[in-house]
Protein backbone atom coordinates (compact mmCIF):
# COMPACT_ATOMS: atom_id res chain seq x y z
CA UNK A 1 0.00 0.00 0.00
CA UNK A 2 1.35 3.20 -0.95
CA UNK A 3 2.16 5.99 1.65
CA UNK A 4 -0.87 8.65 -0.39
CA UNK A 5 -3.10 5.77 0.29
CA UNK A 6 -2.68 5.75 3.84
CA UNK A 7 -2.32 9.44 3.83
CA UNK A 8 -5.79 9.46 2.03
CA UNK A 9 -7.18 7.41 4.85
CA UNK A 10 -6.38 9.27 7.81
CA UNK A 11 -7.93 12.30 6.27
CA UNK A 12 -10.65 10.85 5.25
CA UNK A 13 -11.26 9.62 9.01
CA UNK A 14 -10.15 13.22 10.14
CA UNK A 15 -13.00 14.33 7.52
CA UNK A 16 -15.37 11.84 9.07
CA UNK A 17 -14.89 12.43 12.90
CA UNK A 18 -14.78 16.49 12.46
CA UNK A 19 -18.02 15.68 10.53
CA UNK A 20 -19.85 13.29 13.25
CA UNK A 21 -19.05 15.85 15.53
CA UNK A 22 -20.41 18.53 14.33
CA UNK A 23 -23.41 16.88 13.92
CA UNK A 24 -23.32 15.56 17.72
CA UNK A 25 -22.87 19.30 18.96
CA UNK A 26 -26.23 19.95 16.30
CA UNK A 27 -27.85 17.37 18.63
CA UNK A 28 -26.92 18.74 21.73
CA UNK A 29 -28.04 22.36 20.71
CA UNK A 30 -31.26 21.05 19.87
CA UNK A 31 -31.85 18.74 22.88
CA UNK A 32 -30.94 21.91 24.96
CA UNK A 33 -33.67 24.03 23.41
CA UNK A 34 -36.16 21.41 23.89
CA UNK A 35 -34.93 21.06 27.45
CA UNK A 36 -35.65 24.64 27.61
CA UNK A 37 -39.37 24.49 26.97
CA UNK A 38 -40.15 21.27 28.84
CA UNK A 39 -40.32 18.67 26.32
CA UNK A 40 -38.14 16.09 27.23
CA UNK A 41 -39.23 13.10 29.18
CA UNK A 42 -37.46 11.35 31.74
CA UNK A 43 -34.92 9.27 29.88
CA UNK A 44 -34.05 11.84 27.58
CA UNK A 45 -32.97 14.68 30.40
CA UNK A 46 -30.90 11.36 31.62
CA UNK A 47 -29.25 11.00 28.28
CA UNK A 48 -28.86 14.53 27.53
CA UNK A 49 -27.15 14.92 31.11
CA UNK A 50 -25.00 11.53 29.95
CA UNK A 51 -23.84 13.30 26.96
CA UNK A 52 -22.81 16.73 28.57
CA UNK A 53 -20.74 14.98 31.00
CA UNK A 54 -18.92 13.15 28.81
CA UNK A 55 -14.98 13.64 28.54
CA UNK A 56 -14.16 15.50 25.68
CA UNK A 57 -10.98 14.69 25.02
CA UNK A 58 -10.11 11.60 25.76
CA UNK A 59 -9.18 10.56 21.86
CA UNK A 60 -6.53 13.49 21.95
CA UNK A 61 -4.73 12.66 25.23
CA UNK A 62 -4.05 9.27 23.70
CA UNK A 63 -2.11 10.58 20.63
CA UNK A 64 -0.47 13.49 22.71
CA UNK A 65 1.05 10.48 25.38
CA UNK A 66 1.99 8.06 22.53
CA UNK A 67 3.99 11.34 20.81
CA UNK A 68 5.56 12.00 23.81
CA UNK A 69 6.34 8.05 24.99
CA UNK A 70 7.91 8.21 21.43
CA UNK A 71 10.18 11.25 22.53
CA UNK A 72 10.89 9.34 25.43
CA UNK A 73 12.28 6.14 23.86
CA UNK A 74 14.33 8.10 21.06
CA UNK A 75 16.25 9.54 23.83
CA UNK A 76 16.98 7.03 26.16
Amino acid sequence: MAIDDLLDRARDLRRRRDETVAELAALVRALDGLEGVGMLDETQLRELGRLRDRPRTRAATRRRRTAAAKRTNEQG
